[in-house]
């Protein structure tokens, strides 16, 4: 196997996204996450960022090692000095876009007849001025993370049946990727528009135990959101900072899973840079239900996450799997994009509250009880 890799280091920063911000995505998936490029290997970091495809020199290979290892060994407050002021043009010209989707609190149905005037938005109290507005205009980004743990191993078959129709449901200029998960996890196929190999992956993936009986949630879902960053930084290295997918992890499980406090912030922290929101599809077997009996369901390893997001969770029957994935994707498409342009431009890299609600007089108008879902804020940084 060849590897051919475009040799012009220039096109880093000439696509729209700086090269501090390539190296901050590296530093972050590498340096962070030690056992990283044992389940993601170099290979996957450097497809991610699109900057090889199969065939060329050995040596090209080895210039594109060389190249991300300068990246990773640059600081960034360098790059900040000998950029400062492009820098400080971007961030103020940078569009923030929130993913939101708009429920009835009463009967949890979708509203997706509003528009950019019945919406308004804050950042840590400030009322913010909405520049960019969309609905069911952008591709999916998906990752399908799929539990295959020995508590779920009785309804596997119909998790897997899901999953199957779940990615024929997708239109053509969506993306899907499969992650599976139990003791361990892996990369079952990393995002592509080929449904037929997505589908014999997911077959071959649920066909065996190999991956363990527990249900390690956290590592996997770290693992997931890492691959969206990586993905998030690729696009804006070629298309520029717009929105041009909506990324979501899409988690079938029991949810008989738990996730430390440190852990669990920083895969916020992970999902909060790349705007993914997660959604929980949640189908249990004889030893689920058991279990989330006797801890008297304390045990939701996929909420957090859920509603820090935006997200939303779906309890299902084991003979409902495929149906409430078909409601799963309908909701996806009926959210919103929202997008403003922060009125504080100090860079500080420091988490912002964002919340984004129906105006007034218009919810007293409306028959429904309108509640937006949306993630929690953001993280102000360098692009």
């Amino acid at each position: 196997m060849q590897i051919t890799a475009d040799k012009n280091p220039q096109s880093y920063s000439d696509q729209g996204v700086s090269g501090l911000s390539v190296a901050n995505h590296l530093k972050l998936a590498v340096t962070r996450h030690p056992g990283f490029t044992s389940q993601f290997n170099l290979f996957l970091i450097l497809r991610a960022l699109g900057i090889y495809s199969l065939s060329a020199s050995r040596s090209e290979l080895l210039f594109f090692f060389l190249l991300i290892g300068i990246l990773l060994s640059i600081s960034p407050g360098t790059l900040a000095q000998e950029k400062e002021t492009d820098e400080v043009v971007k961030v103020n010209t940078n569009l923030v876009v929130f993913d939101a989707q708009v429920i009835d609190k009463d009967t949890k149905w979708v509203i997706g007849d509003l528009n950019k005037d019945d919406f308004e938005v804050f950042e840590n109290g400030v009322k913010q001025q909405i520049s960019y507005f969309s609905r069911d205009s952008i591709p999916l980004s998906v990752i399908l993370l799929l539990d295959v743990s020995g508590s779920v191993r009785p309804v596997l078959h119909r998790i897997r049946d899901g999953a199957l129709h779940a990615v024929q449901r997708l239109k053509p200029d969506d993306e899907v990727a499969v992650m599976a998960f139990a003791t361990t996890r892996e990369l079952v196929v990393d995002f592509t528009k080929d449904r037929g190999m997505v589908s014999k992956r997911i077959e071959a993936a649920t066909a065996t135990d190999r991956l363990g009986q527990g249900t390690l949630l956290g590592p996997a879902l770290d693992d997931a959101a890492i691959r969206m960053q990586l993905d998030d930084a690729a696009v804006r290295l070629h298309k520029g900072p717009a929105q041009t997918s909506r990324r979501v992890i899409i988690i079938i499980t029991d949810n008989i899973a738990d996730t430390e406090r440190n852990e669990q912030k920083q895969i916020l922290e992970e999902l909060f840079d790349s705007g993914t929101v997660v959604y929980g599809l949640i189908v249990r077997a004889a030893l689920g239900k058991v279990f989330n009996l006797l801890s008297l369901g304390k045990v939701k390893g996929v909420d957090e996450f859920v509603r820090q997001t935006g997200g939303e969770i779906l309890d299902t029957d084991k003979n409902e799997v495929d149906a409430k994935l078909a409601v799963v994707i309908s909701r996806l498409r009926a959210r919103y994009a929202i997008g403003f342009q922060p009125t504080n431009t100090a860079v500080d890299e420091k988490f912002r509250s964002v919340e984004i609600k129906i105006k007034p007089e218009v919810a007293k108008k409306r028959k429904e009880n309108p509640v937006v879902l949306t993630k929690r804020g953001y993280y102000f940084r360098r692009k």
